[in-house]
């Protein structure tokens, strides 16, 4: 399956034409959203089917797009698990009635119930199985999964050997790849990778790898500063096209990627795979929630079930990401959903088997301000 990467960042909403029979209407939804799911054909399509008009304002930063409730007109935000719960605490955002959702029975039970089978793993983290309900009950939720994907290790196979496609977290920190290493850039996130690299090399085993101590922070800072005097790191990522471009240069070797960022430099040429993580992956998902201020609360509902129908899921199949519920179907290639679901041809093999190998998820931590304080040291350093 080939991956584009202007597919990846999405469309502009400035160059979004509506339908006439769209803009015609006096309804509108008003979306705090990102490039990878502001997409045109998913914004069109919805006017198209509903006649409301989507008003989406882009923005990369979660932090940003849930706090833009404060200061403008919001109805629907895009956020991951960690920042609706923010977002609930803030009272940014309102609980969803999921009697409202016909389509949420239907969600992978990763997602809905926190766990692929009764004996896979129990993810740690911002799991949203375990954190996203208001109450045993789970008849409300803090907001509504639409796709996920499980992140793990890039790495060019010229240089990195592994065997059966398997690498241990623990390879980011091998000396034998000085100097062609690239770690995610953000705090807490890299903080997590290196983490999970430390744990898998015993050198640290924290009680909750999702959200250390102040003390954890400063071992894996410490041990990430020496790291960096002995010029072990290439680059410390940030964007999606940088790591393509240090890859694809082969400045790079081994990287904690994204799975589209690996399809696009093998398309190049380059002989580069996603690993199997030895210790399970660190799994995610985006989802929709309900701004606390929204006058729009039927369309808010329409919107969240537009993202279940299959449509919207279908085109996010199409850059990647597995759909949180199985109805892509009729909009999708049968070849299609054997590459992305079934895992033909795709390193780390079908959805049901990297669903049972999740280990942690993303996860905002209760003492991110000490996270970004240790972090910004260890950029200086």
């Amino acid at each position: 399956m080939t991956i584009g990467r202007r597919h990846l960042l999405g469309a502009s909403a400035a160059g979004l034409a509506m339908p006439t029979v769209a803009r015609a209407q006096a309804r509108v939804i008003n979306l705090a959203g990102a490039s990878f799911d502001m997409r045109e054909p998913i914004l069109r399509e919805f006017a198209r089917r509903t006649s409301i008009t989507p008003r989406p304002w882009v923005n990369p930063s979660t932090q940003a797009r849930v706090d833009r409730v404060r200061t403008a007109p919001v109805d629907c935000i895009t956020t991951d698990a960690p920042f609706a719960a923010y977002g609930r605490g803030e009272n940014l955002t309102q609980p969803i009635d999921i009697s409202r959702i016909p389509n949420w029975a239907k969600m992978h039970p990763l997602l809905k119930d926190g766990r692929a089978t009764p004996t896979s793993p129990l993810g740690l983290g911002a799991n949203p199985g375990r954190m996203m309900y208001t109450s045993d009950a789970k008849t409300q939720a803090i907001f509504m999964p639409t796709f996920f994907q499980m992140d793990s290790i890039g790495y060019n196979t010229r240089h990195v050997q592994a065997e059966n496609n398997e690498l241990s977290w623990g390879e980011l920190f091998n000396p034998k790849y000085r100097g062609k290493v690239a770690l995610f850039g953000i705090d807490w996130l890299g903080m997590l990778d290196a983490a999970l690299g430390m744990k898998a090399l015993g050198l640290i085993n924290p009680a909750d790898i999702s959200n250390l101590t102040n003390s954890e922070v400063d071992t894996v800072v410490a041990f990430l500063k020496e790291k960096k005097r002995e010029g072990h790191f290439r680059a410390l990522w940030r964007a999606y096209g940088e790591l393509v471009n240090l890859m694809a240069s082969e400045e790079v070797w081994i990287a904690d990627a994204w799975w589209p960022v690996i399809v696009e430099v093998a398309g190049r040429g380059i002989p580069v795979r996603y690993a199997v993580a030895k210790e399970g992956y660190r799994a995610w998902c985006q989802g929709q929630a309900i701004s606390a201020t929204t006058r729009n609360l039927d369309a808010c509902y329409e919107w969240l079930n537009f993202w279940l129908e299959g449509f919207a899921g279908a085109r996010q199949t199409e850059i990647g990401y597995f759909a949180s519920v199985d109805t892509y179907g009729q909009y999708l290639p049968p070849e299609t959903i054997r590459q992305v679901y079934g895992g033909e041809g795709r390193d780390g093999g079908s959805l049901e088997d990297r669903s049972q190998r999740v280990f942690v998820w993303n996860t905002r931590p209760s003492n991110l301000e000490y996270y970004t304080e240790k972090w910004n040291e260890f950029l200086a350093a």
